[in-house]
């Protein structure tokens, strides 16, 4: 979530560019870019950038990566692509790229799939109950059978979030944390199995 949208600013597709480079973050370094386990710190973190996007030396970014990063993540004033998707087209990070010719390239990597419920491609973790936050009733979801592979999936990255934890220490400069309200979050114990053929 772009920093105008936490702000009620007023926002338009620029926003969309904030999240391009959110999951261009993720993908190459392997965690957010403003993680934290509390959803208010994480948007604490959002509205303050400046002084929380940083890059790990482990991650091995190129140049180009970081300052693609960096143009997409910033103030909306002078974010890339305000101007149009060419303008992101057109960094350096993406020379080479044969845009014509997008659909027509081979994939760099292709799964070997079994079946519409094959999840061998994906890492094995031990199932964890996660206590429910707040005090609200508990919203059911239907889903319909094609959904139910997707009930609880999340990237995760264990190791690089394990670092994480004393990197963030500066947390307290923010004040005290309050609870999240649980009208914006759904639990995945909340959803109605039963129902799930409809």
């Amino acid at each position: 979530i772009a920093p105008e949208v936490l702000l009620k600013k007023g926002y338009g597709m620029e926003c969309d560019w904030w999240s391009l480079g959110a999951i261009m973050y993720e993908m190459l370094v392997g965690y957010p870019p403003f993680y934290s386990d509390d959803p208010v710190t994480t948007c604490r973190k959002i509205v303050h950038w400046r002084n929380h996007l940083k890059f790990p030396e482990e991650a091995r970014l190129t140049p180009e990566a970081k300052d693609l990063i960096c143009k997409l993540l910033c103030d909306v004033d002078h974010r890339l692509g305000t101007q149009g998707a060419d303008q992101i087209k057109a960094h350096p990070w993406f020379k080479g790229t044969r845009w014509d010719k997008l659909y027509e390239m081979e994939a760099a990597f292709k799964p070997h799939i079994e079946g519409e419920f094959d999840t061998q491609n994906f890492m094995k973790f031990d199932e964890v109950d996660c206590p429910r936050t707040g005090s609200g009733p508990l919203k059911k979801t239907f889903l319909a059978p094609k959904d139910l592979n997707f009930v609880g999936y999340t990237y995760k990255n264990f190791e690089a979030v394990k670092g994480l934890r004393h990197s963030f220490s500066d947390v307290k400069e923010f004040g005290p944390v309050r609870q999240a309200s649980t009208d914006s979050f759904h639990s995945d114990s909340g959803v109605d199995y039963s129902n799930s053929d409809k």
